[in-house]
């Protein structure tokens, strides 16, 4: 089960390092257009590629918790924390608008990235647990 977990959060950063390029050449593109390399617009980005590399790291931990793995929580780090790091760029970027749907969608989504990570903490505690009940 565990390679089945790690598979799944790998999975996740793919998508979630996709989502990122593609934030990327948006903001950096000459033309006024919400589309990056993805067809899709913003909304259906954020749900696709970040909810479901949200949801898949979620789904990794659950499927990987009874097994002792160390990849498991090094990768649920690197999700949480590729998450926030993304919306700490996306705060810096200068042509930023702020609203405030916009802010609660910032707030959230780093609200997501600490669960990721709160989950890799969880798995180190849970790992521990076994280790020395054994």
């Amino acid at each position: 089960m565990a390679k089945i977990a790690i598979v799944l959060l790998l999975i996740a950063l793919g998508l979630e390092i996709t989502y990122g390029m593609d934030v990327i050449i948006t903001s950096q593109s000459q033309i006024d257009s919400e589309r990056g390399f993805l067809p899709l617009n913003e909304d259906a980005r954020g749900v696709i590629f970040g909810g479901g590399a949200v949801a898949l790291s979620v789904i990794g931990f659950a499927v990987g918790r009874k097994e002792r793995n160390k990849a498991i929580p090094i990768l649920l780090f690197i999700n949480g924390g590729l998450i926030i790091l993304g919306m700490i760029i996306v705060i810096s970027m200068p042509t930023l608008e702020t609203k405030q749907d916009f802010n609660r969608t910032i707030g959230s989504t780093m609200i997501f990235g600490g669960i990721l990570i709160g989950l890799g903490i969880a798995k180190i505690i849970i790992d521990k647990k076994k280790l020395i009940a054994t």
